[in-house]
């Protein structure tokens, strides 16, 4: 039961949370090019990689709340930018201004994806594991057949901005300690596991 859980679980954030930066490059590669986007995309990827071993290693070296808290009010920082994006009509700007927020997203993703992964990996790391390579497969698989592109640019700011928000306002909660029903941990599961899930 529990392998199945943290399937799911592992599956839905990873996807959400790369579905989100998959959006956020295509309208990043727009302004800065595809090769320059691709560059922090992957190093981002290496650094998530590295931080989920650290995490997985020093679980509790952190405390979860703070970093809930904080990851929160930095994806409502870059959803803000999407949403102004998406209501200001298009105008040349300055790339570097792309560049750096898109870099600051990619880390952002790459602590919570790293630190997600490695909560649902001391629970059961086969599961977590699974989940982790079918979400980035099926990602990979939207982007491959152009599903994703043949969306507007200004739809898919829209649709990060929603995304991004989506996932900010929980974490915020969680990380304050505030009630929030069990569907809420379905669609965006906190970084800490369920109650009891651990024993």
């Amino acid at each position: 039961m529990f392998e199945l859980i943290v399937f799911f679980t592992s599956f839905k954030f990873i996807f959400v949370e790369g579905g989100e930066q998959v959006l956020v490059g295509i309208g990043t590669a727009n302004r800065i090019g595809l090769r320059k986007t691709l560059k922090i995309t992957a190093f981002g990827f290496s650094v998530g990689m590295i931080l989920y071993f650290v995490f997985l290693k020093y679980a509790g070296f952190v405390p979860t709340n703070i970093l809930e808290v904080a990851l929160g009010i930095g994806l409502l920082f870059f959803s803000s930018l999407m949403f102004k994006e998406f209501f200001e009509n298009e105008h040349e700007e300055d790339t570097k201004e792309y560049k750096v927020t898109y870099f600051y997203i990619v880390m952002v993703e790459a602590i919570e994806n790293s630190v997600a992964l490695a909560t649902f990996s001391l629970i059961q790391l086969e599961s977590a594991l699974i989940g982790f390579a079918v979400a980035i497969g099926f990602i990979i698989g939207l982007l491959w057949l152009g599903i994703v592109k043949k969306v507007p640019l200004r739809i898919t700011r829209l649709v990060a901005g929603i995304l991004l928000t989506s996932t900010a306002i929980p974490l915020i909660l969680y990380g304050l300690g505030v009630f929030t029903p069990d569907f809420i941990h379905w669609l965006i599961p906190p970084l800490t596991p369920p109650h009891g899930l651990l024993q």
